[in-house]
């Protein structure tokens, strides 16, 4: 259609002389997508000079404009385009891809051929440029395998090392492309169908993303994969993304594999890769022997021998193939690569059969960065990290068992694909019959079972329990049981966090985590329960000890190191004070990231709030008016809670799948009160809304703990009844959560 669009315009260039139109880019490869850039050249064979070409060359352009293309165009002799190509690296692989749309084709075959050429000669710089890109993708935006986002065109696996791999080709010999590189041998005869294939369903996805969106953007991002995965008639997003990663792996490993082949080491070692022992046969233990062996060393696994790892079936384990299975975890980061390669001739799977279950499995929130498995090697990563650096972590790390530590960090999300409401618990029950086939102890059996199944405990207790109330240190205590399990609780915690993303370890939850740990072994160690005041509630109450004695309103300000805007909030105590100043932060554009809030002696309430200024409106000017309406609101003089909901009926956003609301309580945490968690999608207003749902019902909230993660928030309070006791009454609890689901389920489906 566009080649008869642009041919159709061609009708109206006036230029004597020959001249001819060509595509470059995705179009020259047939790879157009609905936001594709209009790639073209006008060449002229240079007859005719001033200012005729380019008004040649408008009357070409201005008709595709006014049709709505966005258009990337050039106006060249041959000469001229050569003298660009031989200066830029990537105007000489636009020439490799020209195909001719119009006009005389022997000037543009005149200049492919001589582009083919200029490849030739220049085939070093163009190769080292391409294998850095190429590398460089891994990095950044991220292999699409293991991302959660995958970047369908610049992602490593992606259409894009497709195509340098094609430009490659024409380095090597006059048959170029694809096909030149089989006729030298850097690719294999059946890899240019794997290819293929490939292309042709990262193509299919790439194009109906654009469909979808109207946009131009590559990104496979969750919210859109459900429409694409239904445009595609694919059952599933789930599914989607998992063949998506199927077809990136067989890129990857075919390409990184002819890299390593066109551009060998500068250095010559003794040996370039990896393999099999003459007659050594193909056993657990001789697989993870060399697998160790590639990561330690740097060095690829030859492809001879990962092809000889197809046969493996159910393989026996014995403790040679143990010790070097965690010799290989051992390495870290250089493990990455290695099982990847490994993956991709199903050895990983045939070694460790639980693996397909999270074997490119997304995950559906935006804190986590990769897909299920690649998280677990990340996690492995940051715990080897631990064990080799000097710090508080590292001396945690060091005093654990590491082979427990290693084996947790890998299979502590294990269960994430096994059918099951737990993926703690089916990952328990999985975590068991790999330790017991691979030959650990029985003590460490149940250890690694126990890590797994309470991997979520330390980190979930320290952000979303009042560290203040001692039967939380007890009850946590009392599970974890002894010195051992608490280090490497801790370890794994902050490797597990680490290797998730940002959103899921900051400096304050590191802070609480710690404080929760430290604790705990005070408890174990010395058998003594007494902690008083959390540190951050005390530093808080000592803070603000001045404001809290005068016993009345206070509102304070601070721009913190963070970049976050606090506000902190001191008034006498009373149900409703969490609502009411909460809807007046929400009306003016206060975007509450997290908050804490504590009760006094004296019957003051102390809450501190951390968040966003999202409109820049919060000035000293524009503190002064949040400060007013905060006295207006709890003096009665303003309706804060129906300013809000005219706000909240401004800015909506379309709902999707993943807009689940949760309510849970647990009754154990506390002696006092009941716990009240909810967790939901991020929203305007969303702690206003929940808490207006705690006044109405005339509960009293003793402390809050709120934490957003990505695009998601989970809020845990502390409430107790009218009269002030825990409330525990099975149809008051189900009352309260039938009214914050219908209270945030209402706004979801409205489209807030």
């Amino acid at each position: 259609m566009v080649d008869g669009a642009c041919g159709e315009a061609a009708q109206d260039v006036d230029l004597p002389g020959q001249w001819v139109v060509v595509a470059i880019g995705s179009y020259a490869r047939r790879e157009l997508c609905p936001g594709s850039d209009l790639d073209l050249m006008l060449v002229h064979d240079g007859s005719v000079r001033g200012k005729l070409p380019a008004a040649a060359a408008e009357a070409l352009w201005y008709p595709l404009w006014d049709a709505g293309f966005v258009l990337g165009h050039s106006l060249r002799t041959p000469k001229e385009a050569l003298a660009l190509a031989r200066d830029d690296l990537d105007t000489l692989t636009s020439l490799l891809d020209l195909r001719v749309i119009t006009g005389h084709a022997e000037l543009a075959e005149d200049v492919v051929e001589r582009a083919h050429g200029l490849a030739r000669k220049r085939r070093k710089p163009l190769l080292s440029a391409l294998a850095a890109a190429a590398h460089g993708r891994h990095e950044r935006p991220g292999p699409i395998a293991e991302m959660l986002e995958p970047n369908l065109k610049e992602g490593a696996g992606g259409l894009r090392d497709i195509q340098a791999l094609t430009w490659a080709g024409w380095t090597v010999n006059e048959l170029g492309g694809i096909d030149g590189l089989v006729a030298d041998g850097f690719l294999e005869t059946g890899d240019p169908a794997v290819l293929d294939v490939a292309r042709g369903r990262l193509l299919e996805a790439r194009v109906e993303l654009h469909r979808v969106t109207g946009g131009r953007s590559d990104v496979l991002s969750l919210q859109e994969q459900d429409a694409v995965a239904r445009a595609l008639d694919v059952s599933d997003a789930d599914v989607l993304v998992r063949d998506l990663s199927a077809a990136s792996r067989s890129v990857t490993w075919i390409t990184s594999e002819a890299w390593r082949r066109l551009v060998p080491p500068r250095r010559r070692r003794v040996r370039t890769s990896v393999g099999f022992e003459p007659g050594e046969p193909v056993t657990a233990a001789s697989s993870w022997r060399l697998a160790a062996d590639a990561a330690r060393s740097g060095l690829p696994l030859e492809r001879a021998a990962l092809e000889r790892m197809r046969s493996l079936d159910a393989p026996v384990w014995d403790a040679d193939a143990r010790q070097h299975f965690v010799a290989l975890l051992r390495t870290g980061r250089g493990a990455i690569s290695v099982f990847e390669a490994l993956e991709q001739v199903g050895a990983v799977v045939a070694l460790l059969p639980e693996w397909a279950y999270v074997q490119a499995r997304p995950q559906r929130n935006a804190y986590h960065r990769f897909t299920v498995d690649r998280h677990l090697l990340e996690c492995v990563a940051e715990c080897v990290t631990m064990l080799d650096e000097q710090s508080f972590d590292g001396e945690v790390a060091q005093r654990a068992r590491p082979e427990l530590l290693l084996l947790g960090a890998l299979l502590h999300d294990i269960g994430k694909g096994i059918p099951g409401d737990d993926h703690s618990v089916t990952g328990a029950i999985a975590a068991r019959e790999i330790a017991e086939r691979i030959g650990l102890d029985p003590h460490g059996v149940d250890v690694l079972v126990w890590l797994v199944s309470q991997h979520l405990l330390l980190a979930e207790t320290a952000t979303r329990r009042d560290l203040s109330d001692e039967e939380t240190i007890v009850r946590f205590g009392r599970t974890v049981r002894d010195t051992e399990r608490l280090d490497l609780l801790y370890a794994l915690t902050v490797g597990d966090s680490r290797a998730t993303g940002p959103a899921a370890w900051s400096t304050a939850k590191a802070a609480l985590v710690r404080q929760l740990f430290f604790e705990a072994d005070s408890l174990l160690e010395r058998g003594v329960v007494g902690p008083g005041l959390s540190d951050e509630r005390t530093a808080a109450l000592t803070r603000h000890r001045d404001l809290l004695d005068r016993g009345e309103l206070a509102v304070t300000w601070e721009d913190r190191d963070d970049g976050l805007v606090g506000c902190t909030v001191v008034a006498p105590d009373r149900t409703g004070l969490l609502a009411t100043v909460t809807a007046v932060l929400a009306s003016h554009g206060f975007d509450i990231r997290g908050a804490s809030m504590y009760g006094d002696e004296s019957g003051m309430a102390l809450e501190v709030y951390r968040g966003v200024d999202t409109f820049g409106r919060l000035d000293a000017a524009g503190r002064r008016a949040v400060d007013a309406d905060i006295a207006a609101a709890i003096g009665g003089d303003l309706a804060a809670r129906g300013r809000l909901e005219d706000r909240i009926r401004r800015y909506r956003r379309k709902p999707t799948r993943h807009d689940v609301v949760q309510v849970s309580f647990d009754l154990d945490a506390s002696s006092a009160a009941t716990v009240c968690e909810v967790d939901a999608p991020d929203a305007v207003g969303l702690l206003a809304r929940i808490a207006a749902v705690f006044a109405d019902l005339e509960i009293d909230v003793t402390a809050a703990l709120v934490s957003t993660l990505g695009e998601r928030v989970v809020d845990v309070f502390y409430v107790q009844d009218a009269h002030g006791a825990k409330m525990t009454e099975p149809r008051a609890l189900e009352r309260l959560r039938a009214a914050i689901v219908a209270r945030l389920t209402a706004d979801i489906g409205s489209g807030v």
